[in-house]
């Protein structure tokens, strides 16, 4: 997807680059660039560069380590971004008061309930609101905001929360492992809708008196723990459906923590008054870069984006076809709690250098391959629903380096080699030298 910015959010960008320490280096730059056709000759001129699979481990290293921070930025300032259905929406950011480029910072995002107001949205006044709960950790905060009734877990929202993540990334030194997903109300919900494409970014979340109508993909929820905060008194979303909701979900095989709240009504104050709770929950989970297991399901039915990055990724594991295949597996849990076994699925564990992959309903799917997770000097074994598929020694490679640093515009995910598998293939082999 090409992005497109407003003027202001442009004109910050290129100050953002005049205040910096100097240009940054020519993998960063292709990285950060938002436009898919400009992005494309880069892209060709740096694998030219890269001769060997020392070369691109040395390209992943600067992009992972390298960048250059911008001085002068404000403390606080209002962005706009121009989402995919052509409305342009803002987000915010606030810097904590002990901000330091030379120290990786937590980021907060936070979702914004009262969605049917008009523009800009309530993104900007929740963030400073709830802010001073979570000041303890140091976060950076990003409030995004929607209006006119524009659902969270609409493909324009999902854009907007992604790009106001990564415009943070590339202005502020982040913790990649630390960032988090909170909101209240129709931001309670939007978290569990966020969390369906875009669990991937996140450590783990705290939805507060919200609760998961409208989604889908449960499985998803599986990859991370979540705290959820309702009140029992709640005219909106009524305690007795919420409840079923929890044991739904922990039905499924999500961790998730429920505080139901004695008395209390519809209100977002709860996260202020849980303060404590919410700091010492986010305080202990940090995300884990490479896994050892993933789960992963995509709902075709969401559109052209089901099939697109994000939402058909997690960490180092890629649905890229859905569709009848003569080998699938039989999920035990397939139908448990709120899993739905009509969509398309994944799971995979990883051990050493060996994949065990199972599949329902795909056709094609890639394996994502970082130094950290592998031995890049032994052969790589996988395995599709208890059959061999690939087994072969591989070699970091520029241009995977590049095109999924480009995706995933997170230093601790970056990837030096990929594997893609056909699951009613025969197994195959790296290509041998000539």
């Amino acid at each position: 997807m090409s992005y497109r910015l407003s003027l202001p959010a442009v004109l910050l960008q290129i100050f953002a680059v005049a205040a910096a320490a100097g240009p940054q280096p020519p993998e960063i730059e292709y990285v950060d660039e938002l436009d898919d056709a400009k992005a494309a000759p880069m892209l060709e001129k740096l694998v030219k560069k890269a001769v060997t699979a020392k070369d691109a481990v040395k390209m992943a290293d600067t992009i992972a380590k390298r960048r250059l921070y911008a001085a002068g930025l404000k403390d606080t300032q209002k962005l706009t971004f121009d989402c995919p259905d052509g409305v342009s929406r803002e987000f915010t950011y606030i810097l904590p008061k002990k901000y330091s480029p030379k120290k990786a910072m937590p980021v907060l995002v936070w979702l914004h309930g009262a969605i049917s107001q008009p523009p800009p949205g309530g993104g900007a006044g929740e963030a400073a609101l709830f802010a001073p709960a979570v000041e303890e950790l140091g976060p950076i905060m990003i409030g995004p905001s929607t209006h006119s009734k524009v659902e969270w877990g609409t493909p324009q929202c999902r854009a907007l929360v992604r790009h106001a993540v990564e415009y943070v990334k590339r202005n502020f030194r982040v913790d990649d492992d630390r960032v988090y997903l909170c909101g209240d109300s129709d931001g309670g919900r939007g978290t569990y809708a966020i969390l369906e494409t875009l669990a991937g970014t996140f450590a783990c979340a705290v939805p507060v008196i919200g609760s998961p109508g409208g989604v889908t993909r449960f499985n998803n929820l599986r990859n991370l723990s979540l705290l959820a905060i309702n009140g029992e008194k709640d005219p909106l979303f009524k305690i007795a459906e919420v409840r079923e909701d929890v044991e739904g979900m922990k039905a499924s095989g999500i961790d998730l923590t429920f505080m139901e709240q004695a008395g209390k009504g519809h209100d977002p104050r709860l996260f202020l008054e849980q303060a404590a709770a919410v700091r010492k929950f986010l305080a202990a989970h940090v995300r884990e870069a490479f896994p050892k297991s993933v789960h992963w399901t995509v709902d075709p039915k969401e559109g052209e984006t089901a099939m697109q990055f994000p939402a058909n990724t997690f960490r180092w594991i890629r649905i890229d076809e859905a569709g009848a295949a003569t080998s699938r597996h039989a999920f035990e849990d397939a139908s448990k709690g709120l899993l739905r076994a009509d969509l398309p699925r994944i799971e995979a564990t990883r051990e050493g250098n060996k994949f065990s992959v199972r599949t329902s309903g795909v056709t094609k799917y890639t394996v994502l391959l970082a130094s950290d997770m592998i031995d890049f000097t032994k052969p790589v074994v996988i395995e599709t629903n208890g059959s061999p598929s690939f087994e072969g020694v591989v070699a970091a490679d520029a241009r995977t380096v590049l095109e999924e640093a480009r995706r995933f515009r997170d230093s601790r995910l970056m990837f030096h080699a990929r594997i893609t598998v056909e699951v009613d293939a025969a197994p195959t082999s790296p290509p041998k030298d000539k």
